[in-house]
């Protein structure tokens, strides 16, 4: 498993390699490079954790989205309520990550399934890739990315020697998040680090595969046991597909994924 000797691991495996930011991990060492709609998911899971945003679901059963999204998936969306607390201070990239919700929902309270209609409105779509491309700039700006805090590990867009070395161990680090035995071993000491770790784990879209050795104890952790990050992840990148102005300039591409399509049209 990705390199890690599971005989020789000691509790130690249990602490994150570095810490960076999840949107700079999930930028450096995960497959999803852009900071986009991934970072914007990753993100909104953070808002959640921190009780930003409320999520309230009306479903026992966990849930996994197949292959192709179905009505039960579109179901399973209107069981999965948000609601905007924005309650005390924010960093900038949250503000505009609640303010895009907002725009794009046009209230405070809303249901997954509405949002994904929603994205299907060129309008709003368009409004959508301005709002993330704000969104970008604001985490690119917070991190300091591309900029002095990653100059040893970042060079020309490409990963350092340094950066390949803490590439191997954030590796070994899944290892552990994904392993039941170690999992088990070494598991988080509290309800924190247990949320925590479903967060590192959805950098490398690996959040499922977590929680099946962790508790579903938070409202973090029952919104990914019903595969919200990844709903989150086909909402969005169904908005950038239905975006109709063609902007010029310093756009941002976000490597959008259009394996999943959204029926109903705008």
């Amino acid at each position: 498993m990705l390199g890690l000797n599971k005989k020789h691991a000691t509790e130690e495996i249990r602490n994150p390699p570095s810490d960076d930011s999840y949107s700079m991990i999930q930028a450096l060492f995960a497959k999803n490079k852009e900071i986009g709609t991934y970072t914007l998911s990753l993100t909104i899971l953070e808002l959640i954790n921190q009780e930003q945003i409320k999520c309230d679901i009306d479903l026992d059963e966990s849930y996994d989205v197949g292959s192709k999204l179905t009505s039960e998936d579109m179901e399973v969306m209107k069981k999965i309520t948000f609601r905007i607390a924005n309650k005390g201070e924010l960093k900038t990239s949250e503000t505009l990550a609640i303010n895009l919700l907002k725009n794009m929902n046009k209230n405070k309270k809303f249901n997954l399934k509405f949002m994904a209609k929603q994205s299907n409105n060129p309008s709003i779509a368009n409004k959508f890739e301005k709002d993330l491309e704000e969104f970008a700039k604001a985490i690119e700006n917070e991190n300091e990315y591309d900029g002095k805090n990653y100059r040893d590990l970042l060079e020309n867009g490409k990963l350092t020697s340094k950066g390949k070395e803490l590439k191997k161990e954030w590796k070994d680090f899944q290892g552990y998040l994904e392993s039941e035995e170690l999992s088990k071993k070494y598991p988080p000491e509290s309800a924190d680090e247990n949320s925590a770790q479903i967060l590192y784990a959805s950098c490398f879209d690996i959040e499922k595969n977590a929680l099946k050795s962790r508790e579903n104890n938070a409202p973090l952790t029952d919104f990914i046991d019903k595969d919200g990050y990844k709903l989150l992840n086909i909402i969005f990148n169904n908005a950038l597909l239905h975006v109709s102005e063609k902007r010029k300039g310093d756009g941002i591409f976000y490597g959008v994924n259009d394996k999943y399509t959204i029926p109903g049209g705008g």
